[in-house]
């Protein structure tokens, strides 16, 4: 009788046959690395094997995430619908990545409870941490700090020398201003193994050094050494950032056009807008003449990915593209966010009036509702990413006179 079949961290999956483990394995591989989304391999393991559940809801995660709703919501429903050919951990997994994927309320609970269990299964892991997981989308103030207590509690099950959880635990370090933790751990990740994940961790260390000349450098030579990962986009994000904090501002809206427009480069939706609009919003806080085509286009862009508000870090950014372009459409945009009932969905109605009222020239207004920009936190999102309410309200009290 063989043996069962395992993932890369001993936990067993229900493959039928070697092709379909080794396709489902490169995929995960994928969603882990952060430069290539993985459709293409854990489609390859589910025509290896048709039954292959856990495939089926993995292939509908990055589906998702990619801006293949539709696509991903049929590999959902195949995955429960075999999930009871599955072992007992594969269907927990699946039960998860349906909540998640729903976007029902009790995903972060069935998360946390499921890594009770299995506290190696990275596939639900990457789902409840970092700056897009369900501790930070929670409202729940304190989400760094608990991603770095779950960190922690379940670091013994994974290898010294796992490249993946290493950078992990670097970019929380760097979030949660552990900047010595932070750089040893980024370091160590990418001596392991360069991919996007590990060179975005120490990229964050950068910025959060304020290590301006090697941040730039080490972006600029990255990004030419793998110019075809997922996570090229966000690192020129990075470079641009970085060039902000030195007041150069020359090239910004050169290097927009060239890379960073969607048109150009269209790596997953979330990530490309929240840059897109973020890096042209603060373009015009430092008084570039942003092209009004290139704000319109992010807006529908953003419309089209998220076309109903009330997910608030989406929302956020769509915000500040219908603040610069202030028609009619915009304001219906801006009644969306004020019926969002929820603690959060507060937070970023007052941030939505704050980004309107700067691009009115009400400044003083402008202040006063982003006066409390520590509230950002809500929103989810990386140190570098909710800075930027913080960054309009010091931009709104320069205007104001004496």
């Amino acid at each position: 009788m063989s043996s069962p079949k395992v993932d890369s961290y001993g936990l067993e999956i229900s493959a039928a046959n070697d092709d379909a483990r080794e396709a489902f394995l490169q995929g995960m591989d994928c969603t882990l690395s952060l430069d290539h989304p993985g459709i293409e391999q854990l489609t390859r393991a589910t025509e290896s094997d048709p039954d292959f559940a856990l495939a089926h809801a993995l292939l509908a995660r990055q589906l998702f995430i990619h801006g293949f709703a539709p696509t991903a919501q049929q590999h959902l429903v195949l995955a429960e619908q075999l999930a009871d050919t599955a072992t007992q951990r594969e269907q927990s997994t699946i039960k998860v990545l349906s909540a998640t994927l729903s976007f029902k309320s009790d995903a972060l609970s069935l998360a946390k409870s499921h890594i009770e269990s299995w506290p190696q299964d990275a596939i639900v892991l990457t789902l409840l941490l970092g700056p897009f997981g369900l501790l930070a989308f929670s409202g729940d103030r304190q989400w760094r700090q608990q991603n770095i207590e779950l960190l922690n509690l379940v670091a013994p099950a994974f290898p010294e020398d796992d490249w993946w959880f290493i950078s992990t635990v670097g970019f929380m370090s760097a979030e949660t201003g552990d900047l010595a933790t932070a750089r040893s751990m980024a370091e160590s990740a990418l001596r392991l193994r360069n991919t996007g994940n590990c060179a975005h961790t120490l990229a964050h260390v950068h910025f959060e050094e304020t290590a301006i000349d090697e941040g730039q450098t080490f972006v600029r030579d990255w990004c030419q050494q793998y110019p075809h990962s997922d996570m090229r986009h966000h690192m020129l994000w990075h470079s641009a950032m970085l060039s902000l904090e030195t007041g150069d501002t020359d090239g910004l809206l050169d290097l927009y056009a060239s890379e960073l427009d969607a048109a150009v480069c269209d790596p997953m939706p979330l990530e490309t807008l929240s840059d897109n609009a973020s890096l042209l919003w603060r373009c015009r806080l430092r008084g570039l003449a942003v092209p009004a085509d290139s704000c319109e286009a992010v807006y529908r862009y953003s419309r089209r990915h998220f076309p109903a508000a009330g997910f608030p870090f989406a929302d956020i950014h769509c915000s500040m593209m219908a603040a610069v372009l202030g028609s009619n459409a915009t304001a219906d945009y801006r009644s969306e966010i004020a019926g969002v009932d929820s603690d959060v969905g507060a937070v970023v109605d007052r941030f939505t009036r704050g980004f309107y009222a700067f691009a009115d020239g009400a400044y003083a207004e402008a202040a006063d509702l982003l006066q409390q920009s520590s509230d950002s936190i809500y929103l989810g999102g990386s140190n570098p990413q909710r800075r930027i309410v913080e960054e309009t309200r010091q931009a709104a009290l320069q205007h104001l006179p004496g």
